[in-house]
């Protein structure tokens, strides 16, 4: 019997504004069309901003602190008006030209130094492992309150 070697490329898409802070490909053995429309997808997005704005958090108190008698003497260094415009980072599942999650974070919340120096490197190979999982998985959740979602 010939094995099947069904395999769809999707990606994974972390911005600032309009510049690409982490852009992966991954491939989904088995992909499963109605995962797309899966709460498991939205709450993994989720978790994993909110993974990142925790991140952003600590790294913002960490540099505060280092900071502290730079930023006393001169508080213009938090300043985060010296952009124009609002800034956020945006989270995205793509697959092809179409985008099936799309997260958005506030980024003026953390200082210039913390939002221009996003390393999310370590989380990445488990990111992309669940993402792999959800959308290869049949087990999935379609329900959100009394709402079906597929």
């Amino acid at each position: 019997m010939k094995e099947k070697n069904d395999v769809t490329k999707m990606e994974f898409l972390l911005m600032l504004n309009d510049n690409i802070v982490v852009q992966r490909y991954f491939n989904v053995k088995g992909y499963n069309p109605k995962a797309r429309k899966s709460i498991d997808v939205v709450e993994f997005v989720n978790e994993f901003g909110n993974k990142l704005m925790k991140d952003l958090k600590a790294r913002t108190n960490m540099y505060m602190l280092d900071n502290y008698n730079q930023i006393v003497l001169d508080p213009a260094i938090l300043d985060t008006s010296n952009t124009d415009g609002p800034e956020t980072f945006h989270i995205k599942i793509r697959l092809g030209d179409e985008t099936i999650c799309h997260k958005i974070i506030d980024a003026k919340l953390y200082p210039p130094k913390i939002r221009y120096t996003v390393d999310i490197r370590p989380q990445l190979k488990s990111l992309l492992r669940g993402l792999t999982e959800i959308f290869s998985s049949e087990d999935l959740s379609y329900d959100y309150m009394e709402y079906q979602l597929g």
